[in-house]
């Protein structure tokens, strides 16, 4: 499958590619998404068979895979997610164009299942030869245990990178499983990469929106738990 890379505008004096998925808590997306605000849109990633969606965002049209450049960082926001046909393709394309050019290192955000965590550290991280290699820092965060997994695209890229021989990392918040999305999780990720490599982002909004997730989250189960009660109430009448 043919994936293009279209660039309207030329970047320098880049540095960092980053990247997500819609993954578990869709951490990845959100935290990339998030990362993008307020950035300028440089180009695009188009394949045949890719989601035939857009829509508006604010005044502009939000196309499927954007290319987006905050100075220092660029990386590629998936809108509306990759069709599975294409991830194999599409994941390879992305980590050769990384390489060819030439970005210092690739940071990719995931979500880790919370129901693994075992202490009170919040992610896990998991890092190419490359970027072992490099001595790029890690911010003393510890390495996916042995014997979890990685899944889906973002599998797909982190392999590919570690064949073109590419400096990338991983970052794995745990995320809560049972929300179909965890802003919190993105936060933590988003804050982790901050620190690292000085990058300052603001992720209150981020966790402002968790915080309404929670609210909305509590108010469902009140009103099932109230539901419940009352279908509870009336099979002792009949």
């Amino acid at each position: 499958m043919k994936i293009e890379f279209k660039i309207f505008e030329p970047v320098e004096d880049y540095e960092i590619f980053i990247t997500g998925f819609a993954g578990i808590g869709i951490v990845g997306h959100l935290a990339t998404k998030y990362m993008s605000r307020g950035c300028e849109v440089v180009g695009v990633v188009r394949y045949r068979g890719e989601p035939p969606i857009i829509s508006i965002e604010g005044e502009r049209l939000l196309l499927q895979n954007e290319i987006f450049s905050c100075g220092r960082v660029v990386g590629v926001v998936n809108n509306y997610g990759i069709h599975e046909a294409a991830v194999y393709d599409y994941t390879k394309a992305l980590a050769s164009w990384i390489a060819a050019n030439e970005f210092k290192t690739a940071v990719l955000f995931g979500g880790l299942d919370g129901r693994l965590k075992r202490d009170e550290d919040l992610l896990r991280i998991v890092y190419t030869s490359a970027y072992r290699r490099s001595g790029m820092p890690t911010g003393g965060a510890k390495v996916l245990e042995q014997g979890l997994q990685i899944v889906g695209p973002l599998a797909h890229l982190t392999s590919f990178l570690e064949e073109l021989d590419v400096p990338a990392l991983v970052v794995l918040p745990y995320a809560d499983v049972s929300r179909p999305a965890d802003p919190y999780a993105a936060s933590v990720a988003v804050e982790f990469f901050s620190r690292l490599f000085n990058f300052p982002v603001d992720t209150s909004g981020l966790r402002q929106l968790a915080e309404e997730l929670e609210k909305e989250i509590a108010e469902v189960r009140r009103r099932l738990e109230e539901q419940a009660k009352k279908e509870e109430t009336s099979r002792l009448y009949i």
